[in-house]
């Protein structure tokens, strides 16, 4: 299939009117990745207490900076709300056989802030977002995992999400099919992919270039499909043709066949929102262990085993909690933490928890088991299961497992843990805005989408609601 095919497929499917609930979890994740990069700015985690710096002084706009001063062009809008959406390591993650990696931290900040700038919400918005998250989820598949494996490290955020976003952001502001192709292919050409250096317990850096590398990821969709709307042009066949994107990124594990397959129904359903402020690999093990803290004293454990799939038990494994960055992606500082403390919360990884001498102490306790078995089930079905073992000091043990955050949770479970989310980083506020931000695909949705982000400006209400 060529590319043109196969982006002409896709804005096909874009104006296909979405079952309800479908539609629901599209806002979800806006609701999810509008409060994650609005706490994380408020709290200056990261690069999001540098990136404004950095930039200043911001040229005007209407495309708000979320809980920041103001608003600003959508390129600007699309870096700044970007790298605060990874900073907490808090956002949505795709599940599939074939790949992970996160979307929203871009795919919302480049299309929201396109959103705001051109006056368009509504059915458009909703659709635009949704094509966008089909886009990257047949992108990723066909690209496999290759790209991080073994000393290979680039960030699947950074190969797939920008090259989708154009494509659902060509859709939004209504393109032409060859523009939007232009979009897509400048979009994959001139792709300011990310490493993974920052995230090797080999290299122990931890370090800001994680959360930047999404913020330019986002503005990098914003100025692609801007200059195809101003007439720029790419290469023919930038996704599959002779050193194109997938020959580039794929590795080994390329299938580039997979595009010609069938659309994915309900594709959006792929995506899983996080439960706890930390990596995906930890997921499931903190809701172990939080599930085993009411049976035991912590004076009581003499040792805490963590089982998990071969590669998060490599990628997860430090130790050493430099900052907050590492604890999120320490297995054994979120058991610990949440062993210690009975709750995971935003709190619990920053100063000075970090340093707290109960839960350093549950660390050194703590031993980390790659279970072969549980990476043939992340390799099936792209889940993140996890077991945690406790020895109490006389000797008897408990244990509990999970696949996931929200293995077998119901949806009103569900649902009060977005919300208890929503507080955790918004405070009181959060349940208004999210109140607002599900009004989007409707009518007024524009207004809403304009009242909610304005009560999350420091600097006052900069775009009329």
């Amino acid at each position: 299939m060529s590319d043109q095919a196969w982006i002409n497929r896709l804005l096909d499917e874009a104006g296909t009117p979405l079952e309800d609930d479908d539609a629901g979890l599209v806002i979800d994740l806006v609701i999810d990745t509008v409060a994650v990069a609005a706490g994380a700015r408020q709290r200056r985690v990261g690069a999001a207490g540098l990136d404004a710096a950095a930039m200043s002084p911001l040229p005007n706009g209407v495309a708000h900076v979320w809980a920041g001063a103001g608003a600003t062009t959508p390129m600007q809008a699309a870096f700044l709300n970007g790298t605060a959406a990874e900073a907490l390591d808090y956002q949505e993650v795709m599940i599939d056989g074939r790949n992970n990696g996160h979307a929203a931290v871009v795919i919302v900040p480049a299309l929201i802030a396109l959103a705001q700038d051109r006056g368009i919400a509504g059915p458009r918005l909703v659709q635009a977002l949704n094509i966008a998250f089909v886009a990257n989820l047949v992108l990723l598949r066909a690209l496999g995992r290759g790209h991080r494996a073994g000393t290979v490290g680039f960030r699947t955020t950074s190969l797939g999400a920008p090259i989708a976003a154009a494509l659902g952001g060509g859709y939004l502001l209504g393109l032409s099919r060859g523009q939007t192709a232009h979009a897509v292919a400048i979009a994959a050409a001139a792709l300011p992919a990310g490493l993974l250096a920052a995230m090797s317990p080999l290299n122990g850096s931890y370090s800001d270039d994680k959360d930047v590398a999404i913020g330019l990821g986002a503005q990098h969709a914003v100025q692609s499909i801007l200059l195809a709307e101003a007439g720029a042009t790419g290469p023919a066949s930038p996704i599959t043709g002779h050193r194109g994107w997938l020959a580039s990124y794929g590795f080994d594990t390329a299938r580039p066949e997979i595009l010609a397959e069938t659309l994915p129904e309900r594709a959006v359903r792929s995506y899983a929102i996080k439960r706890y402020p930390a990596n995906f690999g930890c997921q499931a093990v903190i809701r172990a262990a939080l599930a085993l803290r009411d049976q035991t004293a912590i004076d009581d454990i003499d040792e805490v085993r963590i089982r998990v799939k071969t590669s998060s038990a490599q990628s997860l494994s430090t130790k050493k909690i430099v900052n907050h960055l590492a604890a999120r992606f320490s297995l054994a500082y979120a058991v610990a933490s949440a062993l210690a403390r009975g709750r995971c919360v935003l709190d619990d990884f920053e100063p000075p928890a970090l340093n707290d001498p109960i839960v350093l102490k549950l660390i050194d306790r703590c031993t980390i088991e790659g279970d072969a078995d549980l990476e043939a089930i992340h390799q099936d079905r792209g889940v993140f299961p996890g077991h945690v073992s406790i020895r109490r000091t006389d000797g008897s043990e408990i244990e509990a497992g999970f696949e996931g955050p929200w293995d077998g949770v119901s949806e009103a479970e569900r649902s009060a843990g977005l919300t208890a989310k929503l507080h955790d980083l918004l405070g009181n506020e959060g349940t208004t805005i999210a109140a607002e931000l599900r009004r989007i695909g409707e009518k007024d949705g524009l207004q809403a989408l304009n009242a909610a982000l304005n009560r999350l400006s420091t600097g006052g209400a900069v775009v009329a609601a």
